[in-house]
C-alpha cells in the first residue's frame, strides 16, 4: 500500500549517478600554465582523492563525499 489516501507519502529512495574515477588529465607545460589558487585536496582514508576549487558547492560536496567509499 502507497498510504496515499491516509496522507503518508512514502520518501524517494535515493538515487546514484555511476560515476568512474579515471587518470587525471595531462597538465600543461608550467610555464605556459596559469596560476591557479584556492584548489583544495581532499584525501579520503579509502585513497579516493578529490580536488575542488574555493567556489565549490558545500553541500554538493558533502553529499558526493557521502556517496564514496569510505
Amino acid at each position: 500500500m502507497s498510504g496515499e489516501l491516509a496522507g503518508v507519502r512514502k520518501v524517494a529512495d535515493p538515487a546514484f549517478a555511476e560515476v568512474r574515477i579515471g587518470e587525471p588529465p595531462a597538465l600543461p607545460n608550467p610555464l605556459m600554465a596559469p596560476l591557479v589558487s584556492g584548489l583544495i585536496g581532499i584525501e579520503l582514508p579509502s585513497g579516493i582523492k578529490v580536488t575542488v576549487d574555493a567556489a565549490v558547492d558545500a553541500d554538493v560536496l558533502s553529499r558526493v563525499i557521502g556517496a564514496l567509499p569510505r
